[in-house]
C-alpha cells in the first residue's frame, strides 16, 4: 500500500454505464430502449470490453481495478460496518479516476496509488482473495460507467486505524488538509502495516484542495 501521504483520485461527466453497454454490443438508434442490468452485468465480455476502456491516455479502467485491489486486499467485511466493502470500494475507485483526469486536465501530478497488481494464477487462491478481486474490478467498472459520483468529487483516500473526520493534513503541501467526503468501515485488515497498522481500519475519500476545486469550476 501506498505511504499514508499518498492518495487518489473523477468528475462527473460519463455517459450512463447502460448506454456504454450498448454501445459495445450493437449500433445504436437515436431513441434506444433501456436495456435491463442483467444483460450486461456478469457477461465477461462485456466486463473485459468496459475494463479496456481508458479513463485518460495512459490509464485503462483495468488498471483502476487492479490497482484498488492492491490497496484493498487485504480488507474484509466485518459486522457492524456502515456499507459493504463492495460500496467502499468504489468510492476508493470514484477518487482514483477523478483524479486521473483532474491531473490530465491539469497536468498536476497524479496522487500515488499501488501498482496494478494482477492476480496470479486465480483458479488456485483462496477465495476470500478471489473475491476481493472480483469485487475490486467490479468496482472500477461501476464506478467509470456510473452517472452518480457517490464521493462529491473526491481526488484522495486513505486508510485510517479510527473513524477520524478531521481533515487530512499535509496533502500536497496544503496545510489546511483536505476535507473529508465519504468514510466507510470498520472493515477487517489482515495485514496491520505501516500506512494502516491496525486489524481495524476505515476508507476515507477526500475532497480537492481550494486550488484543484478553482480549476474545476472554471471548466
Amino acid at each position: 500500500m501506498p505511504q499514508a501521504e499518498q492518495h487518489h483520485g473523477r468528475e462527473q461527466h460519463h455517459e450512463p454505464w447502460l448506454e456504454r453497454a450498448i454501445d459495445r454490443f450493437k449500433p445504436q438508434p437515436a431513441n434506444p430502449p433501456t436495456p435491463q442490468a442483467p444483460s450486461v452485468r456478469g457477461n465477461p465480455a462485456w466486463e473485459e470490453s468496459v475494463e479496456q476502456h481508458h479513463v485518460v491516455p495512459d490509464l485503462t479502467v483495468r488498471d483502476v481495478g487492479l490497482s484498488l485491489f492492491g490497496e484493498t486486499r487485504a480488507l474484509r467485511d466485518r459486522p457492524g460496518s456502515n456499507e459493504p466493502l463492495h460500496a467502499a470500494r468504489q468510492k476508493i475507485a470514484q477518487a482514483m479516476i477523478n483524479d486521473a483526469e483532474l491531473s490530465h486536465q491539469t497536468g498536476k501530478p497524479r496522487n500515488i496509488v499501488h501498482p496494478p497488481m494482477e492476480l496470479e494464477d486465480k483458479a488456485r487462491q483462496p477465495r476470500d482473495v478471489r473475491e476481493a478481486y472480483e469485487s475490486s474490478m467490479r468496482a472500477a467498472r461501476d464506478a467509470y460507467l456510473s452517472g452518480h459520483d457517490p464521493t462529491g468529487g473526491a481526488t484522495h483516500f486513505n486508510m485510517r486505524p479510527r473513524p477520524d473526520r478531521s481533515n487530512f493534513k499535509f496533502v500536497n503541501g496544503t496545510p489546511e488538509g483536505l476535507e473529508l467526503s465519504t468514510q466507510s468501515g470498520p472493515y477487517d485488515n489482515l495485514f496491520p502495516n505501516r500506512n494502516a497498522p491496525r486489524h481495524t481500519t476505515w476508507l476515507n475519500t477526500y475532497l480537492p484542495d481550494e486550488n484543484e476545486k478553482r480549476i474545476r469550476r472554471r471548466r
